[in-house]
């Protein structure tokens, strides 16, 4: 018993960076940059047309950045509200777990690109003024504005149920009898919770919110069927005007090329990044635990 636990005090974390990952970045870029290289041969196209870029680049940079202003805005809230919905499915009190249950089910069975185009068009008017005058003042935005701030905020709450629920499961794996040992050790609730549960939860839960923090950075680009200034939005503008203004055709290509690319990067580093964050701070056993 002495010598595994002894084992157990010398486990280290993994390095946040190492050569491997390292490796693998090198790889996808290359692999990436080979692939564009080929099918630019195949339609005979260069990728690096300066007509192409001295027109699209500025819609590129515009919505390259209007995207990051979206990811900044949705993720922590659909982080925020995942875990308060989590936490109140498994609080044991009806008034918290049926309100939580019945937005769970809604906003997951409901598909993300109705619940923008309702919140987009019919959300204003469910909003006091006062509301909607906080909310401007808040997030710097104007009355025309609000109907995208607002449909934001509904690609927030669709993925905060899907966070719901893996919260939820973290919170539930969490032995019983980890409980009660606080409990006969005189800790109160909140100690229990900031100690004992939160911790173990937030490491567990960081497998599948990777994956969920992907598909919501992906679904950011449904905003652009509003016509928000983002990176798909912008891109699809430019595309429909190559043959009012004269271009070619197979700009699409490179267009297309180059949105698939950022999204690609924004999900992999994002994704990474929680990998990194979750070996890093990985207890021994504790995934054999939760099963």
């Amino acid at each position: 018993m002495a010598v595994a636990t002894e084992h157990v005090g010398r486990t280290r974390a993994p390095p946040i960076f190492s050569l491997s990952n390292a490796a693998r970045i090198v790889e996808m870029v290359i692999g990436g940059l080979l692939l564009i290289s080929i099918m630019s041969v195949v339609l005979k196209f260069d990728i690096r047309d300066p007509r192409l870029w001295a027109g699209y680049g500025p819609n590129f940079v515009r919505g390259f950045w209007g995207t990051l202003g979206y990811i900044a805005l949705i993720l922590p809230i659909s982080v925020g509200v995942g875990f308060a919905a989590g936490w109140a499915r498994v609080s044991g009190h009806r008034m918290l777990a049926w309100p939580a249950g019945a937005f769970v089910d809604f906003f997951r069975g409901v598909p993300p690109i109705v619940v923008i185009l309702f919140a987009f068009l019919f959300g204003v008017d469910f909003i006091p003024l006062r509301v909607q005058l906080f909310l401007q003042d808040v997030f710097g935005t104007s009355s025309n504005s609000l109907p995208f701030t607002l449909a934001a905020f509904a690609v927030a709450f669709h993925s905060g149920a899907y966070q719901a629920e893996i919260f939820r499961a973290g919170f539930q794996s969490i032995s019983r009898g980890q409980i009660e040992a606080a409990e006969a050790l005189g800790m109160r609730h909140f100690q229990t919770m900031r100690s004992i549960i939160l911790p173990q939860t937030v490491r567990l839960s960081l497998p599948p919110l990777g994956n969920e923090f992907a598909v919501l950075i992906k679904d950011t680009s449904l905003l652009g069927a509003l016509g928000a200034t983002e990176l798909v939005g912008l891109s699809q503008e430019f595309t429909a005007q190559i043959p009012i203004s004269g271009g070619q055709i197979v700009w699409a290509f490179a267009i297309w090329s180059s949105v698939a690319l950022t999204y690609f990067v924004m999900t992999f580093l994002v994704t990474r990044l929680l990998r990194l964050i979750e070996r890093r701070f990985r207890t021994p056993g504790l995934d054999v635990m939760s099963l």
